[in-house]
């Protein structure tokens, strides 16, 4: 198939979970033989859309990436509007607005893909939240599979975005938990759909010993591997872990991850900012546990990468995409508070038993997570959006 996502951001250095994903599918769906081409900006932020990466087109291993430079955004209207509409106080215009005002809106993105629509026999938007979905939709609606990485929150509910839910040819939700919740939130017309989750690399082995030899680390630590990120619930990690210790738990807190701007980290934890694959694979063997505050979760790969190494995890229970990945794998607890948190970080340093048990479930789990597996469903879908349009056959793989 000739296929193309279109993506805010794109790039080994991007840590965004949805980037990531989005770049690990690309890869994964060229490796059956599909022609990827990835339209994306040239930023690496989120917020401003600043460009990183130099305009034009490059190769990322099998995948053409076709980068362009986005508009200044302006994060302070956004979040303004936002909330403004989220109250009941705004209109379709300040719904407008405030997509513009978040980004990334490239003008040369839209021309491009203005040129190339019938080049592809499918277009994947990936999430329904950022501007290059809103603007490519209507272009592609015909051959178009939205990836919404829908958690609960208001933008779900701006009627923009029910303008997008109305108008995609198809949808890859990531879990069962998505794809209830964006049901449940709008009336969904009979189209394709599948739950196309995600597969695992073959795991990078981890070595304690080598990463305590280059960092500093306490004798026993939960870590946060993500960004650190207001929105990825860190302040109440903090206040739930400063109470785990005022109980007198004994587990250190490690962070890993790039820093949002104006974040303040309490001098009590470790923060060793942004780390390659094998500093991540090693301090997961070192961690006792990992732990996930995060409640705006469409799909936790960072859950399911602790699994696959034998990580017990600790997750939040306010997210249902979170408990229901938990409950499946066996391979980690969640809380509901920070006194749960303390009690369920108590059980795991000191209930070796029950470590050991969550460490055997997360694994075996992890390795029914393939993405043989995760590519099979994803063929079935596109295929069924092709057939939608009318054209005769799958069209497989081209040579």
């Amino acid at each position: 198939m000739r296929i193309a996502f279109v993506v805010q951001r794109y790039g080994k250095e991007v840590a965004g979970g949805a980037e990531v994903l989005a770049r690990a599918t690309a890869h994964a769906l060229a490796s059956r033989g599909h022609h990827i081409t990835v339209l994306t900006t040239t930023a690496r932020d989120y917020l401003h859309w600043t460009p990183h990466y130099p305009e034009g087109t490059v190769s990322d291993g099998p995948v053409s990436v076709q980068r362009f430079d986005a508009d200044p955004a302006d994060p302070m209207l956004a979040s303004r509007l936002a909330r403004k509409i989220a109250l009941g106080w705004g209109d379709w215009d300040d719904e407008v607005r405030w997509a513009i005002a978040q980004g990334p809106v490239s003008g040369g993105l839209i021309a491009a893909l203005k040129r190339a629509v019938e080049d592809y026999d499918v277009f994947v938007l990936w999430t329904y939240l950022y501007s290059t979905t809103h603007l490519a939709m209507s272009l592609v609606a015909d051959r178009a599979v939205l990836v919404p990485l829908a958690h609960d929150e208001p933008m779900l509910r701006f009627r923009v975005t029910r303008g997008l839910m109305a108008l995609a040819s198809g949808f890859a939700f990531l879990t069962p938990e998505e794809r209830r919740l964006v049901h449940e939130q709008h009336v969904m017309a009979p189209r394709p759909e599948e739950v196309v989750g995600a597969g695992l690399a073959p795991a990078v082995r981890g070595d304690p010993a080598r990463v305590r030899g280059v960092l500093d680390l306490p004798d026993r630590f939960a870590l946060y591997l993500g960004r650190i990120d207001p929105g990825k619930g860190i302040a109440a990690l903090f206040r739930a872990h400063a109470a785990y210790r005022s109980a007198g738990g004994d587990l250190g807190l490690v962070l890993a991850g790039r820093a949002a701007d104006g974040v303040r980290v309490p001098s009590w934890v470790r923060q060793i900012g942004f780390v390659d694959e094998q500093t991540k694979a090693d301090l997961l063997a070192a961690s006792d546990v990992l732990v996930l505050p995060s409640t705006n979760e469409s799909l936790s790969l960072v859950l399911m990468e602790a699994w696959q190494a034998g990580c017990p995890t600790l997750a939040t229970g306010q997210s249902d995409v979170l408990t229901g990945q938990s409950v499946r794998s066996g391979g980690g607890l969640t809380y509901c508070d920070d006194r749960d948190y303390a009690r369920q970080l108590h059980r795991l340093s000191t209930d070796s038993t029950l470590r050991e048990r969550l460490s055997t479930s997360g694994v075996a789990w992890a390795a029914g997570e393939t993405w043989s597996k995760a590519l099979d469903r994803w063929e079935a879908l596109l295929n069924q959006v092709i057939h939608r349009r009318g054209l005769s056959g799958p069209l497989g793989v081209t040579a």
